[in-house]
């Protein structure tokens, strides 16, 4: 890998331990210039070696193009996968075969940079504590909640949850109830619990649809909190 960018001290810190560990992980893999110079990089090179520097947050886009390449495997993804459900950052992963190992290692470095962008910002005062409101559960958190108690319904066991999710089920109370929305590690442990009782089930595309439809939920009770703040009127 060149030199370019400045080695990261894993002591100082989570933001220069990640970038130094993506650096380690990068080591006898294609070269920065080369995932930089691909026709389907949109992240600039200067961008690609700065989230190697560890001296500032990379945007998900520089580190989903990095992942790509060095904990993916661009060549075994399947190109005629229907992008309308994916994450379009992320999409990559998703088309990735579901035993493929680079899935889960993607999915590690994915739920890594996520955290350390929460915590990062959490420190540096970015997101300070907004002030608490009251909102209706939005058309879009009830799509989401049809959707879940349709997948319970294909097991049958909707009226014995606790069967089907075990110490699970308190959190899936709460989401039927609109009182939360589950994360996309979450919506992938429901969906193998759901697939434990319909094996028929596609794992790959039903998770891939909770997902989504749980972060159009997310954004639209953010969206509703943000109007009711008087933030804006529309």
């Amino acid at each position: 890998m060149p030199a370019h960018p400045r080695i990261p001290n894993p002591q100082e810190g989570e933001l220069q331990l990640f970038a130094y560990d993506l650096r380690e992980l990068g080591e006898g893999k294609v070269s920065v210039a080369w995932i930089a110079g691909h026709q389907e990089t949109t992240a600039s090179k200067a961008a690609l070696y700065a989230a190697l520097s560890g001296t500032r947050l990379p945007k998900s886009e520089t580190v989903s193009t990095l992942l790509r390449w060095w904990a993916g495997d661009p060549a075994n993804e399947d190109p005629d996968l229907d992008d309308y459900y994916l994450e379009p950052i992320w999409s990559w992963i998703d088309r990735l075969p579901h035993d493929h190992e680079g899935r889960q290692l993607a999915d590690q470095w994915r739920n890594r940079y996520q955290r350390l962008t929460r915590d990062v910002l959490d420190k540096r005062g970015f997101r300070p504590r907004a002030a608490r409101v009251d909102i209706a559960v939005p058309p879009e958190q009830q799509r989401f909640i049809k959707e879940l108690n349709d997948l319970i319904g294909k097991t049958g066991l909707e009226d014995e949850p606790w069967l089907l999710f075990g110490s699970f089920c308190f959190r899936v109370e709460r989401y039927l109830a609109g009182e939360s929305i589950p994360t996309d590690d979450t919506c992938r442990t429901l969906t193998e619990r759901v697939a434990s009782f319909v094996p028929d089930l596609d794992r790959l595309d039903v998770g891939r649809r909770m997902m989504l439809s749980a972060a159009v939920a997310r954004a639209a009770r953010v969206r509703d909190r943000r109007i009711a703040r008087g933030h804006r009127t529309a």
